[in-house]
């Protein structure tokens, strides 16, 4: 059997990597951010909360246009990183876990949260989400995901790991129902009406340093023991040397727009 996955564990270990996620963790696309704003007609003035922060990754495609900003973040050093990142704009932060926020209701025209929402339970985030924006506010939940790929290097990058982290190998390739999945919890919620998903296609290029530091970010790398982790970082770097030391990472966003639906309105 299985042991079930430490949530908590997983979530606070990329505070302890700070400053390489702020160095290496991917943007999202210029087009997703102008979607946004475009569909939820928010106000030049207009106030966003964002759930999860990180080092402002997102915060900092929003901060420049003029909209007050509430960051909730529950790692200290991820959110000293964001405050130092976006210093000048009109954003404040509150260390703390969504759950635990102390709501403020009907005060905010957007609530954003970039690549962070999976990790508070929906029956909790939803309704609370509802509860703090104003009426006629939306949602924003998008997150960077990785088509499979066949090409040579990939290939090779799936034969390190079957010989030196098989746990992290063979997984099956759960895009698409994790999609499906994110948008019927929206849905089912019963907070949101005018649902809508959308697609971002883009891409990053990566020096072999630059990858290593990226795969330092995610959790379930994070989780290795130390040895396993610097035998398996050796040999993706081998992999990425041999193949002229870069390596092309395709991405899509995908955002998941909502309004607050008419039901919620007086809540």
């Amino acid at each position: 059997m299985t042991a079930p996955i430490d949530w908590h564990a997983h979530s606070a270990s990329f505070d302890r990597v700070a400053e390489l996620y702020d160095q290496y963790r991917p943007g999202y696309p210029a087009e997703l951010v102008e979607s946004i704003i475009a569909q939820s007609e928010i106000p030049r003035a207009g106030k966003i909360l964002e759930i999860g922060c990180g080092t402002g990754k997102a915060t900092a495609l929003f901060a420049p246009k003029g909209y007050s900003i509430l960051c909730i973040e529950p790692g200290k050093n991820l959110a000293a990183i964001a405050a130092r990142n976006l210093r000048g704009w009109r954003v404040e932060f509150e260390t703390t876990t969504f759950e635990n926020w102390n709501a403020r209701v009907g005060e905010f025209d957007l609530v954003i949260s970039a690549q962070a929402f999976h990790w508070v339970a929906p029956a909790i985030g939803f309704p609370k989400i509802a509860r703090a924006l104003k009426r006629g506010g939306w949602l924003a939940l998008f997150w960077n995901m990785y088509p499979e790929l066949d090409s040579e290097i990939t290939r090779e990058l799936d034969q390190v790991y079957r010989a030196c982290a098989p746990e992290l190998a063979c997984a099956p390739d759960k895009t698409e129902e994790t999609i499906r999945q994110r948008e019927m919890d929206l849905r089912a919620s019963g907070c949101f009406d005018r649902v809508e998903v959308k697609h971002f296609p883009w891409s990053a290029r990566y020096s072999t340093e630059q990858y290593i530091g990226l795969l330092n970010t995610y959790s379930d790398h994070l989780m290795l023991a130390d040895e396993s982790r610097a035998r398996l970082f050796d040999a993706v770097a081998q992999v990425i040397n041999d193949q002229g030391g870069f390596i092309d990472r395709p991405y899509f966003a995908v955002l998941y727009l909502a309004r607050k639906a008419i039901a919620n309105l007086e809540k």
